[in-house]
């Protein structure tokens, strides 16, 4: 899927998460770990460090409402009727 609604919803149950660079919500997530989809090492590295550092893991856990709170459907209305408002002018 382009935008990605399964990092939001491991986000919400308080699971970290891996995200491609490459997906849509790489764009408005800022705590998860990124990777390139086709870099297998950086994929295997950011899977060791969740399970090797679990403080890493928690610190995005904590930090994830903060994106998940900016991400609300209103926002996204408002945002596209005001290119509509734009373009009619």
């Amino acid at each position: 899927e382009p935008f990605g609604i399964s990092p939001l919803e491991a986000m919400r149950a308080n699971v970290p998460v891996i995200i491609s660079n490459q997906s849509g919500v790489a764009e408005v997530l800022h705590n998860a770990l990124k990777v390139d989809f086709w870099d297998i090492d950086s994929m295997a590295d950011a899977m060791y460090s969740l399970l090797k550092y679990p403080a890493l893991g928690n610190l995005f856990s904590k930090n994830s409402p903060s994106d998940l709170g900016l991400l609300r459907w209103e926002s996204a209305a408002w945002k596209v009727l005001q290119v509509y408002k734009e373009a009619a002018e």
